[in-house]
């Protein structure tokens, strides 16, 4: 087991926080990337709807926020279609996928796939129109709150309107480039 240790230079003037050889931006990016791919992550379908066009996208940095009011955190690419969509519309559903929704997941990923809602899964809506997958571990569905724009990326904060869930289930998980699900571990 190879422990790797890198120093990513802080825009700090006059303020040392390592070695004097730092790394290079893709070095720095690199190291990130290897470091992250470490973080098993929970899967998610974030899905919205701007007038009749559906969008969503597969994620794993998604998160609780609060429990009061409750809301959910997603960051979302501002590349992408769906980034525009939840800014014009104003909602989004956190769709948490079980093990048997990793062909749905990897559809939402693709950004080759033409219409990732053109599948087997059933889809409804509660509040605010976003699309909620059918046998969803859980659902929040939300209007936004805010929009925080930080590089590449927006912190998009929904404040939830309506809550389903199952009561039981394995979750689809994401770690190490590969999807997985949870076992039990055993100690002797």
């Amino acid at each position: 087991m190879t422990a790797h240790v890198a120093w990513i230079p802080q825009p700090t003037a006059g303020v040392s926080a390592g070695p004097s050889s730092y790394l290079s931006a893709e070095e720095a990016q690199a190291a990130f990337r290897g470091a992250m791919r470490r973080l098993a992550g929970a899967v998610h379908l974030v899905t919205t709807r701007a007038g009749e066009e559906l969008g969503g996208l597969t994620a794993t940095a998604v998160c609780s926020l609060t429990a009061a009011p409750p809301r959910v955190l997603a960051c979302i690419n501002l590349a992408g279609r769906s980034y525009r969509m939840i800014c014009e519309s104003r909602v989004m559903a956190v769709n948490v996928l079980g093990a048997e929704h990793e062909e749905v997941a990897k559809r939402f990923a693709n950004p080759k796939c033409g219409n990732p809602f053109e599948g087997s899964e059933q889809w409804t809506q509660a509040t605010t129109g976003a699309p909620l997958l059918v046998g969803a571990q859980a659902s929040f569905d939300c209007a936004v709150e805010q929009i925080l724009v930080t590089s590449t990326h927006a912190i998009v904060i929904g404040d939830i309107r309506h809550i389903s869930y199952q009561e039981s289930g394995k979750p689809l998980l994401y770690a190490e480039g590969q999807f997985m699900s949870t076992a039990p571990l055993s100690f002797a």
